[in-house]
């Protein structure tokens, strides 16, 4: 059995909406302005298709990785991504984009369920601490994709 969450975040992303939606639909780059969180990351290049796939490796503060795919499932362009993801994390995970003051809010409903098993059997015990661990790594990419934008 796997230990499900659900986590919706939202940044104000300082770029137009095709060129937000064109690097947040390209996992495979996330390593040149996510490192911290996404330290590789291998697949198919270029803005979102359904069906490319993308495999990467993520990390936390916590001291391990995840190894897991995103698999594009659905996208209207500008406006949502949406992907299946496999590995140590199995669920989906769904940009939605909008058009804000000062360029783009970026909201992603990240609902992944754990399967690699420490984090899996730590879940009871240590759920707030994975939460931190998320937040942490949201607070990297959102600083990583303001840079990338200036």
């Amino acid at each position: 059995m796997a230990a499900e969450y659900r986590f919706v975040d939202e940044w104000l992303v300082p770029m137009p909406i095709e060129r937000a939606y064109n690097v947040l639909g390209d996992p495979l780059r996330y390593p040149d302005w996510w490192p911290e969180a996404f330290p590789e990351a291998e697949g198919d290049p270029g803005p979102p298709e359904v069906g490319k796939r993308v495999s990467v490796v993520s990390r936390g503060f916590l001291p391990y990785r995840l190894r897991w795919t995103l698999t594009t499932v659905a996208v209207e362009r500008p406006t949502r991504i949406e992907a299946a993801m496999s590995g140590d994390f199995v669920g989906t995970s769904a940009w939605a984009l909008s058009e804000a003051d000062g360029g783009t809010r970026a909201v992603l409903d990240f609902r992944p369920a754990v399967t690699k098993p420490l984090v899996r059997n730590l879940t009871p015990f240590l759920r707030p601490l994975f939460r931190a661990n998320h937040v942490w790594a949201m607070r990297r990419g959102q600083d990583g994709i303001r840079r990338l934008a200036e």
